[in-house]
């Protein structure tokens, strides 16, 4: 007798499919299906009695022996599908290895072996350390969240690593999550170094063959610690003993195309229905987690001091209103070449690839902007290209003004190009190291960045947000911020709270060692209140500062929202479709939640595509969800639909 089986198709459609099968096939498995006129990968979801459907086709094929996907997983990966209100296909298909997508074999092509020499630390951890060890091993057989707040080389590494050993020891698993791809190299170094066990690590930049074996080594728990970006938070592993998410302030941890999932948010779902301890690293913690501290549903732990003993930098502002035409202040220069002699690296933020973000006409005012999108082309002047960092779009650049046609074009601001090539006509004998995301495209090009300045040669480093966290650097006496002014004038409303947080992360880049480190933030707005906080190194003090004014504001962490985006290439249609679910959504009568829009994004068209959101706020969570349930029931009846694209995006980060 056939059985009908209910299974989730790999692609972004808000329903399942019903097909027989001549066998018995397991939940969680892996079968090739005809959808349409194709055949495509599914995963099945349960066994019905009954199904909704007439006409049933036959699956093609079993792909899995074994079911791919446990009940735990599959019970993680339906929680977040219906909180985020996304397909259950596409949900599944974001967490499976692209070679389980596309239908391949799940076999283990090279196995990870063990490090091949553990070593042992050469020094004894802090008092504050072991307090915090102690207090969450006391809880590794139930939930819990830990907030280890460590300024920045305080060791927060070192107490992942002993409770890692102990985790290991019960003869469990670890997951590791880290912001960043260019973070996991001197983590995974430092834990094979350590522990005696199959590390891997995921993430965009391993191979396809690589992630699968990877995934598949956690799965069938021969990797004792998986370590990787947001995505690993859907990795199998059914010996799960601790999650640790490294820097979770960072905004990196949410997904911002397809399932817009938090990994950071996801990761106490997963610890807690596995119930298991969840410890979250930083120096900056994030007003959610600050909240959470204060409601009691997360344990703070405090690392207040720098683990060998260094003394945080010292923190300097230069009034830039005194200075004209420059990126580069002479007190700057001066600091940076005294450092350089004394034999000390030194690193220059600013957090702008490209030559020069304006190419304008000094006579007439024209400004180069993008055709497809409302924001002005990047100069490039290595490739002479100018480029919109928003479509990918480039061009190269006009020889006369196009409004006037005068031969008076210029370029106007810094990037991390023409900063490069200012600071090699003052230290044209020092090493310049230039690390964004032009610099470092090409395979294993950030790993041999880094290997030059764990060197400890005397150099300069010039960087973006790639280096603002997270990083060892010995030898780097002196940090300098540049250009960072425009985070004053953000719009959203989580900017002074990012900026705070990026300064701080930053600035602790230096003097790691024995020797105090010096920081110079060049700046405009010298009497912001913000510097008082980041001079004086009290970030909780400006947190507690802004959760106040979140409160009064009732903005979150104080609410719940939810955006919904829609674009498309005829302006109207954007705005009239988000009108029809601004209506819809009045009409579902829950007073509880506030709507705002449709209103412009601060980037109107993007690609040739214009946008409009639409947002919802509201103080009760599940009002706001219950709303957005009742609207995935009744999108089919927007006229709109199939005249533009949309999508939904709960608790925005942007």
């Amino acid at each position: 007798m056939s059985q009908i089986l209910e299974v989730a198709i790999l692609v972004p459609l808000n329903k399942t499919f019903d097909y027989l099968s001549d066998y018995k096939i397991e939940v969680g498995s892996r079968v090739k299906v005809p959808f349409g006129r194709k055949k495509v990968v599914g995963v099945v979801l349960s066994h019905k009695e009954k199904s909704n459907f007439e006409k049933l086709k036959h699956i093609d094929k079993l792909l899995d022996e074994a079911p791919i996907l446990d009940k735990p997983i599959l019970d993680f990966l339906f929680w977040s599908s219906k909180y985020y209100h996304h397909p259950i296909g596409e949900v599944i298909a974001t967490a499976l290895p692209k070679n389980l997508r596309i239908g391949k074999d799940a076999i283990i092509k090279k196995v990870v072996g063990l490090a091949s020499k553990i070593e042992k630390p050469n020094f004894s951890i802090t008092k504050a350390q072991k307090l915090a060890i102690d207090e969450i091993l006391f809880s590794l057989d139930k939930y819990r969240g830990f907030l280890l707040h460590g300024v920045t080389g305080s060791g927060k590494t070192e107490v992942y690593l002993q409770l890692a050993q102990t985790v290991l020891c019960q003869g469990k698993q670890i997951l590791i999550l880290v912001p960043e791809i260019n973070l996991i190299p001197q983590m995974i170094a430092r834990f094979k170094s350590r522990l005696d066990t199959c590390i891997v690590c995921m993430h965009s930049q391993r191979n396809t063959t690589q992630n699968l074996d990877a995934y598949l080594m956690a799965k069938n728990n021969t990797a004792g610690v998986v370590l990787g970006t947001r995505s690993a938070i859907f990795t199998p592993m059914p010996n799960l003993g601790l999650i640790i998410i490294d820097e979770e302030h960072d905004s990196s941890f949410k997904q911002q195309s397809g399932f817009r999932y938090s990994a950071r948010d996801l990761c106490f779902i997963r610890a807690k229905q596995a119930n298991i301890p969840i410890v979250l690293g930083t120096a900056t913690p994030s007003l959610e987690m600050l909240k959470a501290v204060i409601d009691k549903k997360i344990t703070r732990l405090n690392l207040a001091k720098r683990a060998n003993g260094a003394q945080l930098p010292k923190i300097n502002l230069i009034d830039m209103r005194t200075e004209t035409n420059t990126a580069l202040s002479a007190m700057l220069i001066a600091k940076m070449t005294q450092h350089l002699s004394n034999g000390k690296q030194v690193m220059l933020f600013i957090n702008r690839r490209g030559y020069a973000p304006v190419y304008f006409c000094t006579q007439c005012g024209w400004k180069s902007e993008c055709d497809y999108c409302d924001s002005l082309m990047i100069y490039h002047r290595f490739t002479n290209r100018l480029k919109c960092h928003h479509c990918n779009h480039e061009k190269i650049p006009e020889q006369t003004c196009p409004n006037c046609a005068q031969q008076s074009l210029e370029v106007f601001g810094y990037g991390t190009q023409r900063l490069e090539e200012t600071l090699s006509s003052h230290f044209f004998d020092t090493p310049i190291i230039r690390i964004d995301r032009d610099t470092t495209r090409r395979k294993k090009a950030f790993a041999n960045h880094l290997t030059q300045i764990n060197s400890g040669k005397p150099c300069i480093i010039v960087g973006t947000q790639m280096l603002a966290k997270g990083h060892d650097f010995s030898q780097l006496a002196m940090v300098g911020v540049l250009d960072v002014d425009g985070g004053l004038l953000s719009s959203n409303f989580r900017g002074t709270e990012y900026l705070a947080q990026l300064l701080i992360q930053v600035s602790g880049r230096a003097g790691r060692d024995n020797q105090q480190g010096e920081v110079i933030i060049q700046t405009r707005y010298p009497e912001h209140q913000i510097f008082n906080y980041v001079l004086s190194n009290h970030y909780t003090q400006f947190a507690s500062t802004l959760l106040k004014q979140r409160a009064q504001a009732k903005m979150p962490p104080f609410s719940y929202q939810a955006l919904i985006c829609a674009h498309a290439k005829i302006k109207h249609n954007a705005k009239e479709f988000l009108q029809e679910i601004a209506n819809l959504l009045k009409n579902i009568n829950i007073n509880s939640v506030e709507i705002w829009g449709p209103v412009t994004p601060i980037i109107e068209k993007k690609a040739n595509h214009y946008y409009f959101h639409l947002y919802l706020q509201s103080t009760d969570r599940k009002a706001l969800h219950q709303m957005l349930a009742t609207l995935n029931q009744h999108t089919d009846s927007l006229s709109l639909k199939n005249k533009v694209r949309w999508y939904l995006d709960i608790d925005p980060v942007e």
